[in-house]
């Protein structure tokens, strides 16, 4: 490629939307030292396939639970690879990954772009949309992004063959697309189902003929034979009993009422189609626009795959829909805004009249270079663009949580929680069980994921794991949980009563500290009161109390 061609308005417009889509994945993990919000899971099992000489364990000691080591793994042996190649701390390799792994999809999904769409104002339009919308990045970057990244990143590189190979009816795509797809399964199985579905949209919707045919057949082929090795492992060691158990913590339209009712409600008000915008949902009402224009079109394709995503994963749908969403922002860009904005008043002598089609008549969108001349209407859209631009990037930067923001959780556990987790390794017997209670819903309750790996010791009311265990472990330990949550901002008969609803018993009891004080007001007053409870560590991160007769040290700040 040539030096001008590199240089070229719609090259430089997709670097430029790139870069600040990097930039704002990066900004709040280059702000933190530790990985942001979970991630402590992925933590203790890549450090664990380190010490096995990375063949998969049988186990994970995670939480002293036997939990099978069932998770795809791809992102694991990255990071146990990256440690190891620059002998770096493990903890820095999962704050950063993520972040480089969520930075690469923005190149894939150019790719997949300038393959679906057609014009280029239209592609540029939805990178940047991809870039700033919130739901493509804020489960990412987390800790726990390790394994969401690689399957996100994965899952629109097979897209992206897959289409080229429905379109171009070349077979070559057909191996790369299934070796892709394969990787997504090593990746992140949660992921693999919007996958499925996906490919089997575009192959409706374009591979119906034989290379179609034979092109889909070579991607289960391929993608079977290169994700076998994983599963077939767990499998001879636990049956495909964890698989089944790990499907059940999902939901769609179809799960249960509930879970129907939610979906339906989210579709009706648009409530998931924003992507989790904090401000005003301008991505989300491109979209709008864009997917009433392809139906006008009739080009159904992608509004169906937005809304079919949305219907067939409650848990993570707004996180896979925003691939179909971007897509519809940047055609609603191209064949909705920028003809408004560019239509130009026609004069009108006196005694003349105008048609209503004449009124309603607007310019095409002329190709990208031609916008760099003086015409008052371009300079008034691409004004207009950039105060978007500016107002959606301030939005995606956004962390206040009162704003409802998911941007909130991209903060990572404090160091004084971290050292109080540490003074419980050397200071609690190892036959110690604590609950720990936060504020904070179980998938965003960084203390609880983090306590087993850094306190060696066993957390009642941690979640992260038991997807994989059977008899609705998952879901059993949510309730318990949420149950234990409640008791936050109350007093220590609730935990007692708490530990015999659940059968759950514990020896300790940790409270993490905000840095305004303790999360839990009125249940510390009472417990420092109560005198089956004795306070035995009280420090800038966190209050822990034992129960009577419990074996502990002393320690305050």
């Amino acid at each position: 490629m040539s030096r001008r061609s590199l240089a070229s308005p719609f090259n430089l417009a997709c670097a430029a939307v790139i870069a600040l889509g990097c930039f704002v994945r990066a900004r709040p993990v280059l702000l933190a030292d530790f990985p942001l919000n979970d991630g402590g899971l992925f933590y203790l099992m890549t450090d664990e396939l380190r010490h096995a000489h990375y063949r998969l364990p049988m186990y994970t000691e995670y939480n002293a639970a036997r939990i099978p080591f069932a998770y795809s793994p791809f992102g694991f042996y990255v990071a146990g690879a990256v440690a190891e190649v620059t002998s770096g701390d493990l903890a820095q390799v999962v704050r950063l990954l993520p972040l480089a792994v969520s930075c690469a999809t923005l190149i894939a999904f150019l790719m997949l772009a300038r393959s679906m769409l057609s014009e280029r104002v239209t592609v540029v339009a939805a990178v940047a949309a991809f870039a700033l919308v919130p739901r493509s990045f804020t489960w990412l970057v987390m800790g726990g992004g390790l394994t969401r990244a690689f399957g996100v990143l994965f899952t629109i590189l097979a897209l992206h063959q897959a289409y080229l190979l429905f379109t171009r009816r070349r077979l070559r795509f057909a191996q790369t697309a299934g070796l892709f797809t394969g990787l997504t399964v090593l990746s992140h199985l949660g992921t693999a189902p919007f996958l499925a579905t996906s490919l089997a949209l575009f192959f409706i919707a374009y591979g119906r003929h034989k290379h179609g045919l034979i092109g889909a057949a070579i991607i289960g082929v391929v993608a079977v034979a290169v994700s076998a090795p994983w599963w077939m492992t767990v499998a001879a060691n636990h049956g495909f009993e964890p698989f089944l158990a790990a499907g059940q913590t999902g939901g769609s339209i179809f799960s249960s009422d509930g879970q129907r009712r939610s979906v339906l409600g989210r579709l009706v008000r648009f409530g998931a189609m924003t992507a989790s915008e904090p401000f005003f949902p301008v991505i989300g009402a491109l979209a709008v626009l864009g997917a009433l224009s392809s139906v006008l079109r009739r080009a159904v394709l992608i509004p169906s795959w937005w809304i079919v995503t949305l219907a067939l994963d409650a848990r993570a749908g707004s996180t896979y829909m925003t691939l179909p969403l971007s897509l519809l922002a940047g055609i609603g860009v191209s064949d909705v805004l920028l003809p408004l904005l560019m239509r130009r008043p026609e004069r009108v002598g006196a005694g003349q009249s105008v048609s209503p089609e004449r009124k309603m008549r607007v310019r095409r969108w002329p190709p990208l270079p031609a916008a760099y001349t003086r015409a008052p209407e371009r300079w008034i859209a691409g004004a207009a663009l950039g105060v978007l631009v500016v107002y959606c990037t301030l939005a995606a930067l956004t962390r206040d949580a009162d704003f409802g923001t998911e941007g909130a959780y991209l903060v990572s556990l404090p160091r004084s929680q971290r050292d109080a987790m540490r003074w419980v390794a050397s200071h609690t017997p190892p036959t110690s069980r604590f609950l720990v209670v936060s504020e904070e819903g179980w998938a965003t309750d960084k203390a609880a994921e983090w306590f087993p790996v850094l306190a060696r010791r066993p957390s009642v009311t941690t979640v992260q794991g038991t997807e994989w265990l059977p008899g609705r472990r998952f879901t059993h330990h949510a309730k318990f949980h949420d149950a234990a949550r409640g008791c936050a901002n109350r007093d220590a008969r609730c935990l007692d009563q708490w530990s015999d609803a659940s059968g759950l018993a514990f020896s300790h009891i940790f409270i993490p500290k905000a840095p305004a004080g303790a999360c839990c007001g009125q249940l510390s007053a009472s417990l420092r009161s109560d005198p089956d409870y004795e306070l035995v560590y009280d420090g800038p991160g966190a209050e822990i109390y034992a129960r009577s007769g419990a074996e502990v040290a002393t320690w305050t700040r």
